[in-house]
């Protein structure tokens, strides 16, 4: 057969048909037309406290740990914990939450976790929760975040049967820094702060401070790996160059907190506080 001849050949063989799958379609009865596939469903939003919680009836969550042969007796200890910047409707909160459990159980203390703010952070980002840090932003909302601590404390209090001895604030980052600023100002009557991984020794922080009245001790941790490392140096030279009663704890860690740091913290602050406390009776009397 001639060249030509078998290109003419191939140009008339019949071309291979590849089948194609379709969709089934779906009609709307009685109108003739194709439905839209209906939208995936929302995902749920997470709640803001994590397993193992109680959750109280304003959504802040409370931790306890059961009364065991090791620890002997209920905890006496109250400490309120202030998280870090948080993307609203996520659970980015729930690992410091479980941290401060383990804490908790580890240490015989109880543990409140409140929730901060959408909108009042750096860049007032409608999508993160934070902390009152600005003197703008506490004379807007701080009143409010503090009377939502003292209600959930006399909450707890009343169904245990018994006050606590002693209050502590602990705050990670963006809950340090604001915590900073409590302390400084004497703001809330606290036996004493933990500040992890935030917190400065700013100009302000440090002429405030430098007015301060009774000066509850102070536990500074942070990360020696931190980029923030310098805020926190400047927060214990300050409180260093007043006078004020303090420990700085650092860890081989980047920009979190240790359950070291944590359990240093709690027996620094309970060793140095008090007993009984100034301040448990200045909460009495804002509950009456």
């Amino acid at each position: 057969m001639s060249f030509a001849r078998r290109l003419l050949r191939l140009a008339l063989a019949p071309l291979a048909v590849v089948p194609l799958t379709l969709a089934p379609l779906t009609l709307v009865a009685g109108s003739g037309s194709v439905a839209q596939a209906e939208p995936a469903a929302p995902k749920p939003v997470p709640a803001w406290c994590a397993d193992g919680t109680t959750v109280l009836d304003d959504g802040m969550c409370y931790f306890e740990p059961g009364v065991t042969e090791a620890a002997g007796e209920a905890p006496s200890t109250l400490i309120i914990f202030l998280h870090s910047l948080v993307r609203a409707n996520s659970d980015w909160q729930y690992e410091q939450q479980r941290l401060m459990m383990r804490t908790a159980l580890a240490m015989n203390v109880a543990v409140l976790m409140p929730r901060g703010r959408v909108g009042i952070g750096p860049g007032q980002d409608p999508r993160t929760v934070a902390w009152p840090g600005s003197p703008r932003t506490q004379e807007q909302y701080e009143a409010a975040v503090l009377a939502e601590w003292d209600r959930a404390r006399v909450a707890v209090e009343s169904k245990r049967g018994q006050r606590f001895s002693r209050l502590l604030i602990f705050g990670f980052s963006n809950g340090a820094y604001y915590g900073t600023t409590l302390a400084v100002r004497q703001r809330y009557p606290a036996d004493g702060y933990g500040l992890f991984a935030g917190g400065t020794g700013s100009k302000y922080n440090r002429l405030l401070a430098s007015r301060s009245g009774a000066r509850v001790p102070v536990f500074v941790g942070y990360g020696t790996k931190d980029p923030a490392a310098g805020d926190m140096r400047s927060l214990a030279r300050m409180l260093g160059d007043l006078g004020w009663p303090h420990q700085v704890k650092t860890a081989n860690i980047g920009h979190w907190v240790s359950d070291a740091q944590l359990q240093s913290a709690i027996r620094f602050l309970v060793h140095s506080s008090p007993e009984p406390t100034a301040t448990a009776a200045a909460l009495e009397r804002g509950a009456d």
